[in-house]
């Protein structure tokens, strides 16, 4: 045996996870620490103990995962050899793993064509001139893989065909409350096509809460109307990056659009209070997080909950002298994972950039940019007829991709509600955005500067928005210094991770002075 090679024993039990989120993951069971190396470069150990709700095809709750922070010249579209190893020096299972990220354009391409009760079938097809390798493909419940399947290069079949393969989702994972499967290309960093799949629901009485000592769970309510098309709502990938945050420190996350509301049995219940009010379950711990439209709150509303979070240091203050529930502020964040700085700028259809739905009225910076000329390239739906079809980018940018847009353009506009901008709450816009490394130009909103100073520009009518753009677009390096500001403002105190911390800490508080801890089973 040559001194180079690596044996993987029958005795690890384990995965390396797609690199589908901007960090390289996985999990080895019994916990050890670990080793990545790309290309043959040591990047950083870390230990096997995080938590990971599904191993070993079951649900776990094991302390057996990990995560490391890639080097940024993984994602620059060359293809590159990813390894995780043990101390020992065994690779884990699924490594090594050739990686070559969206960046570049894809020798494989790939679409989820139905669900059929747990079994999620899909078909993938390999470009003319592309390696003869093996097209495997993952599925993904939150942030952590639940299957895998593997297509083998059929000789026989020309470059171009499609094959077809199945991905098997464990029952676990159906009644832990995951019904959306995003389903990813290993060994890149994109998704299928019409992914992610939708599982079918199971009956309520179907659903199984485990009792246990621990971990804490969690059910957070989204207001999106139902898991088929909860992906095109901002509320559902907020959701998805916060639990996992909290997956991390130990606590099982499970996300309910309005359809699965009804759902009770959770530790906690946590309200992305959104556009429409829910009616808590006096069973568990009850958190709201309003995260806008502070004027369609009940004023017996706030009695539900135990403790309310706001996105807004001004409105926190006006709530909280409105009634006796503790409130405090809480603003929106951004996972830096998701919305990371490209490792380059892409060509886009044009350097002004905005990404929104139109709501069916012609959001106000918009229309500033039409009646100035700006040439603003827009992507949401509903925007025929409202603004001229040239400057129709698109109705949809998938969430995964959005850091790639963001980073890219010269200049991302940013707008609020009218309710949102009087009362201090910043769009989760302008954390994503400078998560990803963009220069943003906003509308004028309450507590800015408290939160960003000067790092994000404003603009109070059209003729500022014209004259703004027109000078940052002239000026790229005084634009990159307030975004680089801007990212590392975000880094600092406002991602998932901080978030979690903070929600952790008011959960414990609420413990220590008795509410919720009738749901805690004490331990045998």
């Amino acid at each position: 045996m040559s001194m180079g090679m690596s044996v993987k024993p029958d005795a690890i039990a384990g995965r390396l996870d797609p690199v589908l989120s901007g960090k390289v993951t996985g999990w080895i069971y019994p916990a050890k620490r670990v080793t990545l190396t790309v290309d043959g470069t040591v990047i950083g150990t870390a230990m096997a103990a995080e938590p990971r709700q599904f191993a070993l095809r079951r649900l776990c709750d094991e302390r057996c995962g990990f995560a490391i922070d890639p080097p940024r010249n993984l994602f620059d579209g060359a293809v590159h050899e990813i390894r995780v190893t043990t101390d020992d020096g065994h690779d884990i299972p699924g490594s090594p793993m050739r990686f070559r990220s969206r960046t570049a354009e894809g020798a494989v391409e790939g679409v989820v064509e139905r669900v059929a009760g747990n079994v999620v079938h899909v078909k993938v097809r390999r470009h003319a001139g592309a390696p003869d390798l093996p097209i495997a493909v993952a599925g993904i419940a939150g942030d952590e893989t639940v299957a895998i399947a593997v297509a083998r290069v059929d000789p026989v079949q020309p470059a171009g065909s499609w094959t077809s393969l199945v991905l098997v989702v464990p029952e676990d994972v159906i009644r832990s409350g995951h019904r959306l499967i995003h389903v990813g290309l290993i060994g890149t960093d994109r998704f299928l096509g019409k992914s992610p799949a939708l599982l079918p629901a199971l009956r309520p009485s179907a659903v199984s809460i485990r009792q246990r000592a621990a971990p804490v769970t969690l059910a957070v309510k989204i207001a999106a109307p139902n898991a088929r098309v909860a992906h095109e709502w901002g509320d559902y990938h907020f959701a998805r990056q916060l639990g996992a945050a909290l997956q991390r420190r130990g606590w099982a996350v499970r996300v309910d659009c309005q359809e699965e509301w009804s759902r009770t049995g959770d530790d906690v219940t946590l309200v992305l209070r959104g556009r429409h009010r829910y009616k808590p379950d006096g069973g568990s711990v009850n958190l709201m997080w309003m995260i806008s439209h502070p004027d369609r709150m009940a004023p017996d509303e706030p009695a539900d909950y135990d403790h309310i979070f706001v996105a807004s240091d001004i409105y926190a203050r006006i709530l909280g002298g409105q009634t006796q529930t503790p409130v405090s502020a809480l603003h929106q964040a951004a996972d830096p994972g998701v919305f990371r700085p490209p490792p380059g700028k892409s060509a886009l259809p044009s350097p002004v950039l905005f990404v929104g739905n139109s709501r069916r009225e012609y959001r106000t910076i918009v229309r500033w940019c039409v009646e100035t000329g700006i040439d603003v390239a827009v992507y949401g739906s509903l925007w025929d007829n409202v603004i001229p079809a040239k400057l129709i980018g698109g109705t949809y940018i998938d969430n995964a991709d959005l850091h790639r847009w963001y980073g890219s353009c010269g200049v991302l506009l940013n707008d609020h509600w009218d309710t949102m901008r009087e009362n201090g709450f910043l769009s989760n816009r302008l954390f994503d955005g400078s998560a990803a490394g963009a220069f943003i130009i906003t509308d004028e909103v309450r507590g800015l500067a408290a939160v960003f100073g000067d790092a994000i520009e404003t603009a109070a009518d059209a003729a500022e928005l014209k004259e703004k753009t027109d000078y940052y677009l002239a000026n790229p390096l005084e634009a990159e210094e307030r975004a680089k500001r801007a990212r590392a403002i975000v880094l600092a105190g406002h991602t998932f991770d901080h978030r979690a911390e903070q929600i952790i800490e008011i959960h414990r508080r609420l413990k220590d002075s008795g509410i919720g801890v009738r749901n805690h089973i004490p331990a045998a």
